[in-house]
């Protein structure tokens, strides 16, 4: 009997060690760029730190014509292909601001984690002369 409470006990702590263990962090093609992973609920992520890139929508991959001032993204193609994502809202934050966006196209060029932005969305966070900036993000 002593045995079976030992081991209830033993299990109880392993599985509250697993439960607060930290989050992933995932390395960009052997860059220095880190994107950390946290998970929110079993059908939802977040995503920080990750790469946003711009684009002129046209013909998505979810077979919709969208336009650049909607607030419209294209998924990085690894997240794309591996589930059923079109028309999904998401979240973004960059620099103290925060928007919702659909998800309307699939971005080869994209890393992990990546989004490019639709011109209008980008410029809601920064100067499209910037390129590049490294934000937050959600499915919702």
């Amino acid at each position: 009997m002593q045995f079976f409470a030992l081991l209830s006990s033993a299990l109880s702590l392993a599985l509250a060690i697993c439960v607060s263990a930290a989050p992933a962090e995932r390395r960009h093609n052997g860059t220095d760029i880190f994107v950390r992973v946290t998970e929110t609920t079993q059908l939802s992520k977040r995503y920080d730190d990750a790469k946003f890139t711009y684009y002129e929508p046209g013909l998505g991959a979810c077979g919709e014509t969208n336009t650049a001032s909607q607030y419209v993204v294209a998924l990085n193609s690894d997240q794309y292909d591996s589930g059923s994502y079109c028309f999904d809202t998401i979240t973004i934050s960059y620099g103290g601001k925060t928007t919702q966006a659909t998800i309307v196209d699939r971005c080869p060029g994209c890393p992990d984690y990546g989004l490019d932005l639709s011109e209008g969305l980008f410029e809601y966070f920064a100067d499209t002369s910037v390129g590049v900036i490294y934000g937050d993000w959600s499915i919702n």
